[in-house]
This record gives structure tokens, sequence and C-alpha cells, in this order.
């Protein structure tokens, strides 16, 4: 794996055996996949303008989450926290995980098997109330509609009016903590 500079912008570049290029912001860093005899520099330049404004935007981003406080709470208190909201979500869709697990996660706050297990990050302990009982409820949720259409959204939507909000908070954290 390269590393190059660009305008003072770090770039992740990836080779490998395919024809695809890609070029992404993850986690506010940019990554450029190319087949392995592409010369990056060609590519970033007729992407500049894109790359410097979501670069920017990035920035920014993180600026405001600089500023947003974390939760202290013990595992005790987390593990509460997470089994009332469990318990009371699940008492509202008619749904019952078969488990409900905690790991480290790099990019996601929660996750639902077909199994209906649901894990949640432990980085969550660190959010307020509100954006756990948020991701809790989501992750309930997929135990009644497995996607994210429209019914989905309905359903999150009839809990969390302002959900929108919560998952623009969330990427916030998300740039802060993961």
């Amino acid at each position: 794996m390269e590393t190059l500079n660009f305008n003072g912008i770090t770039c992740q570049v990836v080779r490998r055996d395919s024809r695809k290029i890609s070029i992404a912001f993850h986690s506010g860093r940019l990554r450029i996949v190319l087949p392995r005899h592409i010369d990056p520099l060609p590519i970033i330049g007729k992407h500049k303008q894109w790359i410097l404004k979501k670069h920017e935007w990035f920035e920014r981003q993180r600026l405001l989450a600089g500023k947003l406080e974390l939760v202290r709470r013990s595992n005790q208190e987390f593990l509460d926290l997470v089994r009332n909201l469990s318990g009371r979500y699940g008492a509202m869709l008619g749904v019952k995980p078969s488990g409900i697990g905690f790991r480290r996660m790099r990019s996601k706050w929660g996750s639902c098997s077909t199994k209906g297990k649901v894990s949640l990050n432990t980085w969550l302990q660190a959010l307020p109330d509100e954006l756990v009982a948020f991701i809790v409820f989501h992750e309930l949720a997929h135990l009644k509609v497995r996607n994210h259409g429209p019914e989905f959204k309905a359903l999150v939507n009839r809990e969390f009016h302002d959900f929108r909000e919560l998952d623009k908070k969330l990427r916030l954290f998300s740039l802060k903590i993961l």
C-alpha cells in the first residue's frame, strides 16, 4: 500500500488485480483503489475539485465532532441502559432478539444477524442516551424488517421523528470515536 500527499491531503493508494478504479473518503481519509499498472496522479488530478471539496467538508465535520461531549458511564450502567431499552423496544415492536452482544466495530454502531442476534459497538457506552436508544431501536427493528427500505424507515420514524438528525449526530460521533 502506498501513501501520497495531495495538497496536504494524505491519500492511501491500494493496488489490486482488477480494472475498477474507485476514489472515496472513508472516515475522512482519502483512499484510491487502482489496477496495479495505473499511475494514481492523473486520476487524482482529474478529480481534484471533488477531492478538495470533500476534504473541506470532512474538516468542517471534524471541527463539529471535536466539540461533542462523550458520556462517562460504567459498564454496569451501560448494560442496564441497553437491557431497559431492549426490553421496552422489543415489547413495543413485538420482537425478541436471540441475544445481545457487545464488540468493537470499526465502521458501524450495531448489527443484526439473520439468526436474530443483535451486536452493539462497545463505543456506544460513550454516547448520549438518545443515540444509544436510537441504535438499540434500529437494530431491534431489523428483526421485523431486514432492510433499510420505506417500511423500515416508517417504523423508525414512528419512534424517532428526528431520525435524520440522529443519523447526522452518529456520523459526527463516528469521526470523533471510530
